[in-house]
């Protein structure tokens, strides 16, 4: 029977568990190696210097703290210790403690007549001040513990780290990204300057690649599918870390994120919040450890009314046809002014008699609702096995309505409606008739891993499925019945124009009756986007003596994303956009690596990658048949730690890294289509596969120091630079005529292409005073930019840019990527926090954070300050107060329409610019109460 199960069994989960493994020794062998590091104090607080700390457990260690009372252990392979503090006066004691990672350990002797120490390590509210010892520059953030205190997204933990840019915001070319912290917002993140297809994200060393609505297909990952609350932790890994798990997709580094381990009590926690609109979110965590079984379960709900309800809309964009029978046109534009461009005062010069027209009332809901959560299974049958089975989901459902742009509206000359003059009303782009576009997006991602200890070192197996998905749709039917204001013309005899030069041209008024419209032609569309995403690790680590260590291991990662469009203008149909299933992306990663400690101050560590990648596409000369595209890629990556002292460490890692062209550039679209519909089409577009197109290469060093200046001050300082080879462009080019169901029109193509060679180069500082108790305050930086070195010969002139200028490619102080909009790298970033602790649960704060020129808000530079109240209500009860941009800086809810194409064509000059720049958000009070067990 147990053969039989063991030969069909096919998930890793239960496989080993139920065929078994035969153990080779009583523990598994730690393999992966931390530093532990902490201070000595008595019970006044005093540094005590010259008091002998040990560890015992897999590596038995001794040193003494130092003037300050501060020590440090490198190179602690992974498992349980006892950590044991002795001084001549006060005795020797010691706790049990768990090496996971890097440790900030604070030992605390208590009054004599309590007879031991006080050990607290790993305290989120740091203790001890951040130190880092590793050869990259590591930042940890806590998404679980961020999402019970209420934040809804992942905006707020990324733009609070210098350096690390979110460059999926779009600035308002996504529609459904104009709500901020709306759950359809794209969050794509780019460390170092680096664009977000060059930056990966894993998950146990697995990368997790899909497609979303609002983020490029292909183009990066959109952590906005993924939940907050799903993950135990994250680690922003910079530069050209020796340890980094991969270098594919990891020019500027790594964002990894970690499930929920192993439970040792049992832990229940209930948040309630509000949200700036009015919405409820509410999180729930229980943490369960039963005998040899951890399971930890979260979920969460975001349900928001969003800025906009029933209101009164503008047409703009979407003029009718007829009106009661009669032709309409507008004498002028149709379209409304914008108060917030330059040039506008406080009104709307187009709303007059024979201009601007408004229709009351279209259902311009914007709510959504968000539904998240994750369940983790940790099982450890004896020492030498544990396996986890974990999953994490999200799904939102939101109603676009595009562009909420506001407007003060002023009345026409006679205008006797019941408009207050004043009236604050919105303009929602082409949805006048459609309404708001039904849209939900979400992920289900399943991870099952086992760990067996085999001879002196762990083997690890991990099966990951991630899939992503996302669909909206429209219908904006050929006539409706609405409530008319403004003015405009109408015709009685549509045989002439309706210009002015008709002679039954007639001057009309609309003040608020009811009037039946046309539109001409009806419209529809539905786009949906499902990616499959499925990973494949094995590795082995072992150790080697007492300081060393090494190890193999292999990830196998497939992606795909089927993508339909089908997009229907009066009789013609169009498929904008169409992906086979088939069309496919798979790499396959190896990596060698030793490291260890070649002495008491010193840590070396070395990995060797081998990449090779496979694009399964369409030949571009015959779309019925397959073809592939291979690249293959080795390069080193080198790391060191210096530590002359137990209070500083220099650090360096330097070496190369590759990233893959993402897969929706590289398959395009291979057949014209217009790209016109309400209005007469004038051109065609072709997007070409360019299977020529290598991956980018690069080359990168980070240097740094951590230095202790006390026991609670760190001092941290970082300078970078990245050589990219090969980064990709994109170019357009008029390139002759194409007919179809319009006619004969011109024909743009667009090709990706490689570069010559770009750089991306800054420097990051943290100054930072934590304490348990009292004042605290950090002031941290960075300083990132990004510009070309040299471009291909015939750049300027190639057979997919006749005549272009390229202007793609932006070679100024700061590099932009393939578009200004969406994909701007902060030269400037800065955060000051300075606050009041009395305990972990009870402190206020106010935090600043600084945006510089070319921030991805497309805004000047700018300042936003946050502040935070903790309160404990009872022994289990607390309070959080949060006040969001409290100085109002781009404060609103309603977005402007930013990115537009103004020419109405493919410019093949240069990239769409933006007209305006994002509002960062409304400001407004975050009350959220956690009840915790």
């Amino acid at each position: 029977m147990l053969k039989a199960i063991c030969n069909k069994s096919v998930t890793l989960l239960f496989a080993l568990l139920i065929c078994g493994f035969q153990p080779v020794s009583a523990q598994i062998a730690p393999t992966n190696t931390a530093t532990v590091s902490g201070s000595v104090t008595d019970s006044a607080g005093r540094p005590l210097a010259n008091a002998k700390v040990s560890l015992a457990g897999p590596k038995n260690v001794l040193t003494q703290t130092d003037v300050q009372g501060l020590f440090v252990f490198i190179g602690v392979p992974f498992g349980a210790y006892r950590l044991s503090a002795a001084t001549a006066n006060l005795g020797t004691a010691s706790r049990g403690i768990t090496v996971e990672g890097d440790m900030n350990v604070a030992i605390h002797y208590e009054p004599m007549s309590q007879n031991g120490l006080k050990v607290i390590a790993n305290v989120s509210s740091n203790v001890n001040a951040q130190f880092n010892v590793q050869p990259a520059s590591i930042t940890q953030v806590d998404p679980i513990a961020n999402a019970l205190d209420g934040q809804t997204s992942w905006r707020k933990i990324l733009e609070q780290i210098p350096g690390i840019a979110q460059a999926g915001l779009g600035s308002g070319n996504a529609p459904e990204a104009v709500l901020p912290d709306g759950p359809l917002m794209p969050m794509q993140i780019s460390i170092n300057g680096a664009l977000p297809y060059e930056t990966a994200t894993l998950l146990d060393d697995m990368p997790l690649i899909e497609s979303s609505l609002n983020a490029t297909a292909g183009s990066g990952t959109d952590l906005g599918v993924y939940a907050l609350n799903g993950f135990n932790s994250a680690d922003v890994v910079r530069g050209p870390g020796a340890n980094a798990p991969s270098i594919v997709d990891s020019i500027g580094g790594s964002f990894v994120l970690h499930a929920p381990g192993a439970v040792n009590q049992d832990r229940y926690v209930l948040s309630l919040s509000n949200d700036p609109y009015g919405g409820i979110v509410a999180n729930a965590l229980a943490a369960v450890r039963w005998k040899k079984l951890s399971t930890v379960v979260t979920y969460g709900v975001n349900d928001s009314p969003g800025p906009v309800n029933n209101g009164v809309v503008m047409a703009r964009g979407l003029s009718p046809m007829t009106i009661d029978g009669e032709s309409f046109s507008c004498t002028g534009s149709c379209a409304s002014g914008n108060i917030n461009a330059p040039g506008y005062a406080d009104y709307i010069s187009s709303i007059g008699a024979y201009g601007g027209l408004l229709a009351c009332c279209v259902n311009t809901s914007t709510a959504w609702s968000q539904h998240s959560g994750s369940i983790a299974l940790i099982y450890a049958p004896s020492p030498e096995i544990s396996a986890e089975l974990y999953y994490t989901g999200l799904n939102s459902q939101q109603g676009i309505t595009y562009a909420n742009t506001p407007f003060y509206f002023t009345p026409p000359p006679g205008y006797t409606g019941s408009i207050p003059a004043g009236q604050n009303i919105f303009s929602l782009n082409s949805t006048l008739l459609g309404g708001p576009f039904p849209s939900s997006q979400g992920s289900h991602l399943l991870e099952e891993k086992i760990s067996v200890q085999l001879g002196r070192g762990i083997l690890h197996l991990a099966a990951l499925q991630n899939r992503a998905f996302g669909t909206y749709s429209t219908s904006i039917p050929s006539s409706a019945s609405l409530h008319l204001f403004g003015g405009g013309a109408l015709c009685s005899n549509t045989s002439l124009p309706c210009d002015g030069t008709n002679p039954t041209y007639t001057p009309t008024t609309f003040n608020g009756e009811m009037y039946n419209l046309t539109t001409g032609l009806p419209l529809s569309y539905s786009f949906s986007t499902s990616s499959s995403n499925r990973d494949f690790l094995l590795s082995y680590d072992t150790t080697l003596g007492e300081n060393f260590h090494t190890g193999v291991s292999f990830v196998k990662s497939y992606y795909n994303i089927p993508i339909e469009f089908p997009y229907q203008c009066g009789s013609f149909t169009f498929n904008l956009i169409s992906i086979p299933s088939a069309v496919s992306q798979t790499t396959n990663e190896m990596r060698f690596f030793v490291g260890g400690n070649p002495s008491e101050k010193t840590s070396l560590d070395l990995s060797m990658y081998f990449v090779n990648a496979n694009y399964h596409v369409q030949d571009p000369n015959n779309m019925a048949y397959y073809t592939d595209a291979r690249y293959s890629y080795a390069a080193p990556r080198l790391g060191f730690v210096w530590r002359p002292t137990v209070a500083v460490a220099v650090r360096a890692a330097a070496g190369g890294g590759f990233a893959e062209a993402p897969l929706y550039d590289l398959v395009g679209s291979n057949s014209g289509i217009s790209i016109d519909c309400i209005s007469a089409p004038t051109y065609y577009s072709q997007t070409l596969t360019n299977l020529n197109l290598r991956p980018e290469t690069s080359f990168a060093f980070d240097v740094g120091t951590d230095i202790r200046l006390r026991k609670d001050t760190t001092l941290s300082f970082d300078i970078y630079r990245s050589n990219l080879y090969g980064q990709f462009y994109k170019s357009t080019s008029l390139t002759g005529t194409y007919t179809g169901a319009y006619g004969t029109l011109p024909l743009y193509t667009t090709q990706y292409g490689n570069l010559g060679e770009s750089r991306y180069e800054g420097i990051l500082l943290d100054l930072r005073h934590d304490a348990l108790h009292g004042i605290y305050w950090a002031l941290s930086g960075g300083l990132t930019r990004g510009y070309l070195v040299s471009v291909p010969a015939g750049f300027y002139n190639t057979a997919y840019c006749q005549n272009c200028a390229n202007l793609y490619v932006v070679p100024g102080p700061n590099f932009n990527g393939e578009y200004t909009v969406g994909a701007s790298i902060p030269y400037s970033q800065a955060l000051g926090t300075i606050g009041y602790r009395w305990n972990t649960e009870k402190y206020l704060d106010l935090v600043g954070t600084y945006f510089g020129n070319n921030n991805t808000y497309l805004r000047p530079a700018f300042a936003e300050i946050d502040g935070h109240i903790g309160y404990p209500l009872t022994k289990n009860a607390s309070v959080l107060v949060t006040f969001r941009n409290i100085t109002g800086i781009y404060d609103g809810a309603e977005q402007l329409y930013s990115g537009a194409n103004l020419s109405g064509a493919p410019t093949v000059s240069g990239p769409l610019y933006p007209l305006y720049g994002e509002m960062y958000g409304p400001r407004t009070i975050i009350v959220t109460t956690m009840i915790h067990m």
